[in-house]
């Protein structure tokens, strides 16, 4: 409900924090390398992939699960409909964990080698991956090929990003290019060009296209649908080189994670200002919260339904 903000650090530090009150959740250092951290199905967990495998926190720090069977992972991305947690990392295999029954749902060889970029559509839960031979793959669990596989790029592909509504799909890789592609055609729209190839992308619920490479961030506004002759916003970080940046959802906040730390900064016009209690509650209470976890549990879709 964008209330809650968790950050892993290179070297092992995790933190959940509630960024609106300014006051620390949780905070542990597992002395170990962090390669990526996720929220599950609310912020009263959180996982980490570590070193080797993966583990899920709760909200005090504590440990309360290793995934043994995720070696290596470098990116996961969470499906709250579905209660599933997504994983890739250097043996190139793609599996789907259920964080309500503990099972492993599906465990898929992309044979495309090692992933360094993953995404989710939030509009139908499709995984997105970007592989280091320019390609851009689409997966669902219950097939165990691609069911799209794009050339997007002419050197690896270093970040991926999907709007809202699933039109519209972002790519930057490491020939300097940001491509736009129309997901309903699987053509290019336009492409921009970065002096240093992206490191992150990411896109807020009004559509805002935030990109960084380097020290540098940069926000576009309506360059998805039209091309975009100039940015809306630019932000410059001097002496960080940019690792990360993620939009808050309900707020005008993009958040930045870098070599120096995490950094935040004011984007208007970028967070949806109507939100459904129902859905997200930014405000919700303790109640709230217990209630909706279990309508979310009633209410979970099956694997088969992406």
């Amino acid at each position: 409900n964008g209330r809650h903000l968790l950050m892993g650090g290179k070297l092992g530090h995790l933190a959940v924090c509630d960024w609106q009150k300014g006051t620390v959740t949780c905070e542990v250092q597992v002395k170990e390398t962090v390669r990526d951290v996720a929220f599950l199905h609310n912020e009263t967990m959180f996982a980490a992939a570590q070193r080797k495998y993966v583990y899920v926190y709760d909200n005090t720090g504590l440990e309360v699960h290793c995934m043994r069977s995720h070696i290596e992972v470098n990116r996961m991305v969470y499906l709250p409909y579905h209660y599933l947690l997504a994983t890739v990392g250097n043996a190139g295999y793609l599996k789907y964990q259920d964080t309500s029954t503990g099972k492993l749902v599906a465990e898929i060889r992309t044979r495309l080698g090692r992933c360094d970029s993953m995404n989710l559509n939030p509009s139908n839960a499709v995984c997105l991956l970007g592989h280091s031979n320019g390609t851009v793959t689409m997966w669902t669990p219950s097939v165990t090929t691609p069911i799209v596989k794009m050339l997007c790029h002419k050197g690896p592909v270093t970040c991926v990003a999907a709007d809202r509504g699933g039109r519209y799909m972002a790519t930057a890789g490491m020939d300097g290019q940001m491509n736009v592609w129309d997901l309903r055609t699987y053509k290019r729209v336009h492409s921009y060009y970065t002096p240093v190839p992206a490191t992150s992308l990411d896109i807020s619920q009004r559509g805002l296209l935030a990109v960084g490479y380097g020290t540098k961030t940069e926000i576009w506004a309506d360059a998805l649908a039209a091309k975009a002759h100039k940015p809306y916003m630019s932000h410059h970080s001097p002496g960080c080189s940019l690792r990360s940046l993620a939009f808050c959802p309900y707020e005008d906040v993009l958040g930045l994670g870098h070599s120096k730390g995490f950094s935040s900064i004011v984007v208007p016009g970028a967070g949806e200002p109507n939100f459904d209690s129902y859905e997200a509650n930014p405000f919700e209470t303790k109640k709230q919260r217990r209630e909706g976890e279990v309508h979310k549990l009633l209410e979970k879709l099956q694997p088969e339904m992406i």
